[in-house]
């Protein structure tokens, strides 16, 4: 939490108006809306079909498309629309950009690439005149050389990647905020193996609205519960931290993955949105300062942020926070791996207290380790129950402030809901291993959906993200 007064950090991170018009909006038009499936803006007019809004397909050369009347033009529709997409060449994206903003817009979404990423000062220049005609109107410029936004919660996909269907659990909804596109829509098929995507917000080349506008967002959206960002850059790094103050007081966590922290990466992002990826060295820094928990692999991304969703608020160890984590597996050598893990990432494996140790002894065979890690071996196979002893000790035990299992396709699937079930009782986070080389094999879509269980599908992942949520811990307020 933060003493910083909300009012001051929403006007720390807002430039000029914010993004309700453009993520919740109650009409959205179209430009280059098209009948062919496969151009632009045939795939974008099919993905905005289900908006539940008033939708505004704009193309001169039709009287109507996918049952909707078609307007010649922005100036001839009805109303003033909140959002517009931008489905057409880049030379004529300036003409129709200066024509929404008389119109009265909210915000434009500009796919078009050939700006500023090509490093042509002409091209750079356009970029700037978009800018310019959107804050000389209050109106936000989305892009260019972006694929657009989607906010499920909202039922608005306007976009022109094909963006896979998925529930919305409450309480464990990721909003995913990607610079790149195809970076954000490529995590986004997390929701096919049951991930909880709320939202996917790109921005490309980010010529007004950026990675820190939808952190800011998203913290006061109420269908999103957590924030998974991967991003370039930004002018201003302090802005992102501001944004990250307003989710923290909002109760948000924050995941991060920073691309360009080499030279050579530093060199890519130039080329790709032409972002300055800022000192490298002096983005953990801001990171800790803000709270933001960074991941350094971007497929550890939404494993982390679901972990932070699904863990308990963090309570500092003054006030009987544990930053040990017990292990409970059914392989001795699965135990050994993860107890390696833990010591790498400085996560603390401390010995059971007698009373635990005495529960896991008459819960295991005499040839189980009734200590930590505790190996409950092959037999908890035959005898599920045996495990969930173990787990159920570990987690009344006041030195762990989690659990962690490392999970085999042995164990039936069924002792996911009740491990779920432990950790509500113990309040206490369990992290489920995925240690099988099939990653979606029964049982991991189940643990993915729990709402208590965190999945991650490595050892150094699970063991990273608890090291920085026990940090988290120390620096909580009693």
């Amino acid at each position: 939490m933060t003493d910083i007064p909300i009012t001051d950090i929403i006007r720390d991170v807002y430039r000029h108006p914010d993004l309700r018009r453009l993520l919740q909006p109650a009409s959205v038009a179209l430009v280059g809306a098209s009948a062919n499936a496969a151009s632009l803006g045939g795939r974008t007019l099919a993905n905005l079909a289900p908006f539940p809004g008033r939708l505004f397909p704009v193309n001169s050369k039709h009287a109507a498309l996918g049952g909707r009347t078609c307007y010649p033009s922005i100036s001839a529709l009805p109303e003033p629309p909140d959002c517009v997409v931008l489905a057409v060449p880049q030379e004529s994206v300036e003409a129709v950009v200066t024509e929404c903003a008389q119109r009265g817009a909210g915000a434009v979404i500009v796919l078009a690439s050939g700006y500023a990423e090509t490093g042509l000062p002409e091209d750079a220049a356009a970029q700037q005149r978009l800018l310019a005609i959107g804050r000389a109107h209050s109106m936000r410029v989305v892009g260019p050389n972006c694929v657009g936004v989607a906010n499920r919660a909202h039922g608005l996909l306007a976009a022109f990647a094909e963006f896979p269907p998925g529930g919305l659990i409450p309480g464990t909804r990721i909003g995913l905020v990607a610079q790149s596109g195809a970076l954000g829509l490529g995590l986004s098929h997390a929701a096919e193996i049951g991930s909880s995507i709320s939202h996917v917000l790109t921005c490309g080349n980010s010529c007004d609205v950026d990675v820190a506008d939808y952190v800011a967002y998203l913290a006061d959206d109420a269908s999103c519960d957590v924030i998974a960002l991967v991003f370039e850059g930004l002018p201003d790094p302090a802005r992102l931290a501001a944004a990250a103050r307003l989710a923290a007081a909002r109760g948000k966590r924050i995941a991060a993955c920073k691309l360009g922290m080499s030279r050579e990466g530093q060199a890519a992002a130039r080329y790709h949105t032409h972002t300055a990826t800022g000192d490298t060295g002096a983005w953990p820094g801001l990171f800790r300062q803000a709270g933001i928990v960074q991941v350094t692999r971007v497929e550890t991304l939404l494993e982390t942020a679901a972990f932070l969703a699904k863990a308990p608020a963090p309570r500092p160890c003054a006030a009987g926070g544990a930053s040990g984590a017990a292990i409970v597996s059914g392989s001795g050598g699965t135990a050994i791996l993860a107890t390696d893990a833990a010591s790498r990432h400085g996560v603390p494996v401390p010995q059971p207290a007698a009373e635990t140790t005495a529960r896991l002894r008459a819960a295991l065979p005499p040839f189980g380790s009734p200590r930590n890690p505790c190996d409950a071996t092959a037999q908890a196979t035959r005898n599920p129950e045996s495990l969930l002893e173990c787990a159920d000790a570990m987690l009344a035990d006041a030195q762990y402030g989690a659990l962690v299992i490392p999970w085999g396709r042995s164990q039936p699937v069924r002792l996911l809901a009740q491990l779920g079930e432990l950790s509500a009782r113990h309040g206490k986070p369990v992290c489920i291993v995925w240690m099988s080389q099939r990653h979606e094999a029964p049982g991991a879509e189940e643990a993915e959906k729990n709402p208590r269980l965190a999945l991650f599908r490595s050892l150094d992942a699970c063991f990273d993200a608890l090291a920085q949520w026990q940090r988290l811990c120390a620096t909580a307020q009693p």
